[in-house]
């Protein structure tokens, strides 16, 4: 966990760098300042909700001495291997994508299709 809170911590400070330089080396364009700290908040965000939420894992990655053979045979979660809802849901938010572009009804539908497929899967994680 620890390396985990260090590696997003990191790159948030790193987003908030570039955030910074960015906006004074290019005066006119907000977006991309803006997109750099959306980054770096989403970064913070991350490495705020392990400390806060994960805070008594015990994993073995966090052991400095821990070989690898100590931690092998560990259950680490439930993967359903087998299941075509990544797939769908990327076609799903591909086709937003595009809907909000271009087609404003294939957006609505497709965002809604999106909410529908994220909670069948939810439904199929939770029956395993």
């Amino acid at each position: 966990m620890k390396t985990f809170v260090v590696l997003f911590g990191s790159s948030a400070a790193f987003g908030a760098a570039i955030a910074v330089t960015y906006f004074f080396v290019a005066h006119q364009e907000a977006a991309g300042t803006a997109l750099l700290g959306i980054m770096t908040a989403a970064l913070a965000f991350t490495a705020g909700y392990a400390v806060v939420a994960e805070r008594d894992a015990d994993l073995e990655g966090d052991d400095p001495n821990a070989r690898r053979d100590e931690a092998s045979g560990e259950i680490v979660g439930v993967f359903t291997t087998s299941s075509a809802y990544p797939i769908v849901i990327a076609l799903i938010a591909l086709c937003t994508l595009l809907g909000l572009l271009f087609v404003p009804l294939l957006g609505g539908v497709s965002l809604l299709a999106l909410v529908y497929v994220l909670w069948r899967m939810g439904a199929e994680s939770a029956r395993t």
